[in-house]
């Protein structure tokens, strides 16, 4: 008979290997993946130190473990006032036999610390190739908002034509950076995105990202007139841990303006940063964005492999 327990340090272990064993059939679908998060001792260090601050609930049956699921508590999750429990990619994982079983004891034994902690959001991140999960979580009042992906660093295959300029931006291009990135976040509280107000950074932060060697902004310009960026960042990984490696770059913004869209700007960008990372070795891309803000779904699409998507459920009380 299965049982719900706490999810204790001695079954990591084993739930590592689990996770492991998912994983591995993730990267055969998409390759371009690094492979770390395959390796059991990468997820028994992340999931010892979320134990370290945090919990989880385990389903054993007869002294085998069928799943696991652990989360971190957020507050002012994604920038609103809400308290979230937020479960990654990692933090879970079922066999494959009575599957949407175990899922629903473990929502079921999570929901209720969540909701005694005045939890007002939850959420879950899931591999985007397990599509039996996908449809599990759906029915348990999930739904999806942010969609990781990536794609090996290298050329677009035919180059987009555009009659902007692209080029690299440097240190002496902070001030317009900075005020296209304000319209840029701008753009994210506007229907139908509606997410909260967010600032970029500022000029001396621009400057700074920039000057480091394995960051890079491109820019599109129309005469003088800034038309569009991409930025990416070749240090920290702003996405889930499953893309992390010292050869994947990231990118963390991304916008052209209005008036240029249709013109292959953003494609343009796109090649001239992966011709560049190319060029220094890296070897994955990496993005993440909502799936509700439809210039990006219908752009990023074309180029990237989803690799996860995160869900989340705003109960009606709490």
């Amino acid at each position: 008979m299965m049982m719900i327990i706490h999810f204790e340090h001695e079954s990591v272990n084993e739930a590592a290997a689990l996770f492991g064993q998912i994983y591995r059939r993730q990267r055969l679908t998409v390759p371009d993946l690094p492979d770390t998060m395959a390796h059991a001792e990468h997820v028994v260090n992340r999931l010892t130190q979320l134990l370290q601050v945090s919990s989880g609930v385990a389903a054993v049956e007869n002294g085998r473990l069928l799943g696991y699921l652990a989360w971190y508590l957020v507050p002012n999750f994604r920038g609103t006032s809400r308290l979230g429990a937020y479960v990654p990619e990692w933090g879970h994982a079922v066999v494959a036999e009575g599957k949407t079983a175990v899922y629903r004891a473990l929502y079921r034994a999570a929901a209720a610390q969540w909701s005694a902690a005045g939890c007002q959001v939850h959420a879950i991140t899931l591999l985007a190739q397990d599509r039996e999960a996908e449809q599990i979580w759906f029915w348990q009042g999930f739904g999806l908002t942010v969609v990781d992906a990536v794609r090996p660093v290298r050329p677009l295959g035919t180059t987009p034509q555009t009659a902007l300029h692209i080029r690299q931006a440097t240190q002496a291009d902070a001030a317009a950076l900075t005020a296209l990135d304000a319209e840029h976040w701008q753009h994210y509280t506007q229907p139908p995105i509606l997410m909260t107000a967010r600032a970029g950074l500022d000029a001396a932060g621009n400057a700074a990202f920039v000057s480091r060697p394995n960051n890079g902004v491109w820019l599109a310009y129309d005469g003088d007139q800034l038309a569009g960026f991409i930025r990416c960042d070749g240090y920290d990984c702003d996405s889930v841990a499953i893309v992390e490696s010292e050869r994947t770059v990231t990118i963390t913004g991304a916008y052209v303006r209005p008036a240029y869209r249709g013109q292959q700007a953003a494609a343009a960008l796109l090649d001239a940063a992966l011709c560049h990372y190319q060029a220094r070795s890296f070897t994955c891309c990496a993005l993440n964005f909502e799936s509700f803000n439809p210039e990006a779904t219908a752009f990023w699409l074309n180029y990237f492999e989803p690799v996860c998507y995160s869900l989340l459920r705003v109960p009606e009380s709490s």
